[in-house]
């Protein structure tokens, strides 16, 4: 079942503020109890603003007026956590905020306010995602559409691109040596007992990355050769007197 969304109605009464809690672990976020029960979170700028006390009565349509002043704090809490685990592009922050409700006009300004402190940098994200995919043998191509569906400018990622595939640059150098360590790891026993099914399912695991079928050929020719290497090369593959 989907998470309720922040435009879901909230049933709201009214009441007298019996408590206001610091919520643990977040003090710029405070807990609003009414008649003894809690009641919902509010910006400790938005309680300042609103000079909120214990013991002040609250009605239903102050409560809302005060949820909706809180509504930016909130976008900006929920970005702040997604931002968290990773770095991301401003369309998935964009796209994050959408799904759980948040307004439009609320979106572009928590996005205004993330970019002004550099906690939202297109470039930046493009320049560490195009390193990580390239450490992990992805190609140019497979890199590009993935930071183009990411909505990373195009011109962003032609220059990201550019820097990180220059001719014998540290970080294609590295990326062509994860490749080939990885698909020896992967399919050199399989080249050597059933050629045909190792080249099928090496085949789509480059494909998958974003690799040209010239690519794929020239690991395949080279993985079989090595196998009939290694089949000659082995003890017993020739009489002994």
């Amino acid at each position: 079942m989907p998470a309720p969304k922040r435009t879901d109605p909230v049933v709201l009464r009214d009441g007298a503020i019996t408590a206001l809690v610091v919520r643990r672990g977040q003090a710029d976020r405070i807990g609003v109890h009414l008649e003894g029960r809690f009641a919902f979170h509010l910006s400790a700028v938005v309680v300042d603003r609103a000079g909120l006390r214990a013991g002040d009565p609250l009605s239903a349509d102050r409560q809302r007026e005060l949820l909706e002043e809180d509504e930016p704090y909130r976008a900006r809490e929920r970005a702040l956590r997604f931002l968290g685990v990773r770095d991301r592009s401003q369309r998935e922050v964009d796209t994050r905020l959408r799904q759980v409700g948040f307004l439009p006009e609320v979106i572009g300004e928590t996005v205004v306010w993330l970019k002004s402190l550099d906690y939202l940098n297109d470039r930046r994200f493009a320049a560490a995602y195009a390193a990580e995919k390239q450490r992990i043998g992805w190609a140019s191509r497979r890199i590009r559409a993935e930071l183009a569906g990411k909505g990373v400018d195009r011109s962003v990622i032609d220059q990201v691109l550019e820097i990180q595939d220059g001719a014998g640059s540290a970080g294609a150098m590295e990326g062509a040596g994860a490749l080939e360590q990885t698909v020896r790891r992967r399919f050199s026993s399989q080249f050597a007992t059933d050629p045909q099914a190792a080249e099928r399912r090496l085949a789509g695991f480059l494909a998958r990355r974003g690799y040209d079928w010239d690519t794929i050929g020239r690991m395949a020719r080279t993985l079989r050769a090595e196998a009939a290497d290694a089949e000659v090369a082995e003890p017993g593959s020739s009489s002994v007197p």
